[in-house]
């Protein structure tokens, strides 16, 4: 047997047994520092379970994540234009001016 083969025999893509998650201890304390660090994730978590209550039990949470993203960029789009129409530049491009 080559080094070479007996390199391949050895390596980790042989190696079949799976790594169990279910192992790791939950804790709440990492939970709790996770909100703390990411508030915006606990909103983001809000917002996308009462537009599940409007909307009903017809769309998953990822199809109800996407509702919301497409729903904002439009909103975010449709006010620069506006903003563009009133002023002839957005308010971003005006405050950059200051």
């Amino acid at each position: 047997m080559s080094n070479l083969d007996k390199i391949a025999e050895d390596s980790p893509q042989n190696n079949t047994t799976s790594f169990n998650v279910k192992s790791i201890p939950q804790s709440d304390l990492l939970a709790n520092s996770l909100s703390e660090m990411f508030p915006e994730q606990a909103y983001e978590n809000k917002t996308t379970q009462r537009a599940k209550e409007i909307l009903g039990s017809n769309y998953s949470t990822e199809d109800t994540k996407s509702l919301i993203a497409s729903f904002e960029y439009l909103i975010n789009s449709w006010l620069e234009e506006y903003e563009k129409k009133v002023f002839n530049k957005t308010l971003k491009e005006l405050l950059d001016l200051i």
